[in-house]
């Protein structure tokens, strides 16, 4: 019951926040209550493949975002015969309005097992970035890119990440630090 409290009173000041300050600072980057929903810790808790919605044991993951720095681990078995791991790291900045961010490195294993999957390695020098508008909906962020929409729910601190093409929904995650 303290937490459902504490994140309603946590969510709240946070919406409060967000709109008296327009989601902007005046230090050429948006406001920190904007910052502070994107940064910090996150586990994944759907990996939706097709038509199939996986979730732990079947896949596992975080995504941290950090003083500049993002990294990303992955791994999920299924469905049927298909295994997937990736483990990557990159860049992000700000600016008032949007989100800019990309992977220097990334070694990702696709196959049909884990004994049977081949590594792909990828490196970008200088690091290819992919540039997200900054919206606030209600209590809702939303990251709109050109491939990819992020849809954070503030209060419930979880996040939906979108194909722009179809509109569902490819990973989920949940806020743990």
């Amino acid at each position: 019951m303290y937490q459902l409290i504490r994140r309603t009173l946590g969510a709240t000041t946070l919406m409060l926040v967000l709109t008296a300050s327009n989601a902007k600072s005046q230090d050429g980057q948006p406001a920190f209550a904007v910052r502070s929903v994107l940064e910090g810790t996150w586990q994944l808790i759907e990996w939706h493949v097709g038509d199939i919605v996986l979730e732990s044991p079947d896949m596992e993951g975080r995504w941290m975002v950090y003083d500049g720095v993002v990294m990303a681990t992955r791994h999920r078995e299924g469905p049927g015969d298909d295994f997937e791991s990736t483990a990557g790291y990159g860049a992000y900045r700000w600016t008032p309005t949007q989100w800019i961010y990309g992977y220097e490195r990334s070694e990702d294993l696709r196959g049909p097992s884990a004994e049977d999957a081949e590594l792909r390695i990828t490196g970008s020098n200088p690091i290819r970035m992919s540039t997200f508008d900054i919206i606030l909906e209600g209590d809702m962020l939303i990251l709109d890119g050109e491939a990819l929409r992020w849809e954070y729910d503030i209060p419930n601190e979880t996040f939906d990440m979108k194909s722009t093409a179809t509109g569902r929904t490819i990973r989920k995650y949940r806020k743990i630090h």
